[in-house]
């Protein structure tokens, strides 16, 4: 039977001994576990203490979560979709705990970096993702994902954790990372979201191009004003997205839309 709401649910007790620790999760402390599944990381949460709220999209899930863990003081169970759910109902200043579904991974995730009200998460998606998330510039995965990550939160690989720990198994391996929200976005005042975005996905549209020629092509910007920009910037118009920072392309960016 194939896997509902494409959910594989973690078995390895190992794998999830190491989620919940690196979440440093104490008595008391608000917890929020997104796709709870089969339960194995809220049992290890409750026996923990955490005051623990899960978020379960699956209707056939919610009755065996209630049987488990319903008669725990600690137990709150909220059946939504997190991608629909009013997030002002959720506990304030939690840690967010997740076993990520492959399909919804990147949009849950982009959804918690706009969200303000947690400070940590552990979240496990497909390696593939993670490893676009931690990547360098200069690297194939690095990219707009890896930017869009950056400027929100400090972010570390934890673990990989391999197909066999899954029931049913995946395709292909997963990792757990670790995000630190920071309390301020990495962008000046004076520099919009959209309109570092509105760069940088014009830079990234031929990445194998000079990011110079991309960025006055897609946005009809005289080439000479883009050219400006980067040598105030201190880039050579050889520069190619891939290989710009985050600081890089905040400089930049700044210039280009002030």
């Amino acid at each position: 039977m194939p896997a509902r709401y494409d959910q594989h649910f973690l078995i390895d007790e190992a794998a999830a001994d190491t989620i919940v620790s690196a979440a440093g999760i104490g008595a008391g402390d608000p917890v929020i576990e997104i796709g709870p599944g089969a339960g194995v990381l809220t049992r290890r949460l409750l026996d923990r203490g955490a005051a623990s709220t899960v978020v379960e999209v699956d209707d056939k899930l919610i009755p065996g979560l209630t049987q488990r863990f319903g008669e725990h003081e600690n137990f709150s169970l909220v059946h939504s979709d997190f991608l629909k759910l009013n997030l002002d109902e959720l506990p304030k200043e939690a840690t967010i705990i997740s076993n990520l579904p492959y399909s919804v991974g990147t949009p849950i995730l982009q959804r918690l970096l706009d969200w303000p009200q947690w400070d940590v998460a552990v979240l496990m998606l497909q390696k593939e993702v993670v490893d676009r998330i931690l990547s360098d510039p200069g690297s194939r995965a690095y990219g707009i994902l890896t930017l869009s990550v950056a400027i929100k939160a400090d972010t570390e690989h934890i673990c990989d954790v391999g197909p066999e720990c899954f029931q049913p198994p995946p395709k292909v391996s997963s990792s757990v990372m670790r995000l630190h929200r920071y309390p301020k976005m990495r962008l000046p005042d004076t520099l919009r979201e959209k309109d570092f975005f509105r760069i940088v996905r014009a830079a990234f549209s031929q990445r194998r191009k000079m990011a110079a020629k991309s960025i006055a092509a897609v946005l009809g910007m005289p080439r000479a004003d883009v050219d400006a920009a980067f040598a105030a910037t201190g880039l050579s118009l050889s520069a190619r997205a891939e290989t710009l920072s985050l600081d890089e392309f905040v400089s930049l960016a700044a210039r280009l839309t002030s």
